[in-house]
């Protein structure tokens, strides 16, 4: 069929590499930090991964979610949208449970979450620190915090993005290090809005070629 329907293959790519993923697809370009790894895998204590909006927490906590399955753990994830302050998932029956905006359930929903700790891994993404509720309960809390990505993690980062939606052996389209640079200076931590401004990138790019930071600036 004619390019037009699939323009991104011209470029050596499935498609644009940084559209909307699904839940799949999320946990399988996660790149997780050693030092997360590390932790989770030392101990059975239970998780909290902190921080601000767009910084990963959502891609962390699938990823780990994938994980824990493969280590055939009877796992769920559960998100909680805005405005909705009760969980539903039956955590009595895993082996870990992952929960996602944690900070959005109300006080005698976080009760019962803690209820299930006993018997059952807690991995919550949150904005608020849990460690008090959880020492109340005599519950070992462990914290990772999510900081802005170094420029090494974030090169990291888009090279799986778009190893993963290659065609073939080809990789014509890479970033340069100073356009690394820019964009670790640009977003820090924020991946969400560096992933809405890459998607611009793409859909932009009419040769398979290096992406500069000129090119970047150009577009902003």
């Amino acid at each position: 069929m004619s390019n037009r329907y699939f323009p991104f293959h011209a470029l050596g790519l499935q498609c644009n590499p940084f559209r909307a993923l699904t839940d799949d697809e999320w946990a399988d370009i996660a790149v997780l930090p050693d030092a997360f790894i590390a932790t989770i895998e030392r101990d059975n204590a239970h998780v909290q991964i902190l921080g601000a909006r767009g910084f990963g927490k959502t891609t962390m906590l699938l990823a780990l979610a994938a994980r824990f399955k493969r280590a055939g753990k009877r796992v769920a994830y559960e998100y909680r949208a805005e405005g909705q302050s009760r969980f539903t998932t039956d955590a009595d029956s895993l082996d870990v449970f992952l929960l996602d905006e944690a900070q959005r359930l109300g006080s005698r929903e976080r009760n019962r979450l803690l209820g299930a700790a006993s018997h059952t891994r807690l991995v919550l993404g949150t904005h608020t620190d849990f460690t008090r509720e959880f020492a109340r309960h005599g519950l070992p809390l462990t914290a990772l915090r999510l900081e802005p990505a170094t420029a090494a993690h974030l090169a990291a980062i888009l090279q799986t993005r778009l190893d993963y939606f290659a065609r073939g052996e080809s990789r014509a389209i890479t970033f340069t290090p100073d356009a690394i640079q820019f964009l670790s200076q640009r977003f820090g931590g924020d991946l969400r809005a560096l992933d809405h401004f890459l998607y611009d990138v793409f859909q932009r790019l009419e040769r398979a070629e290096p992406i500069t930071a000129e090119r970047l600036r150009a577009i902003l």
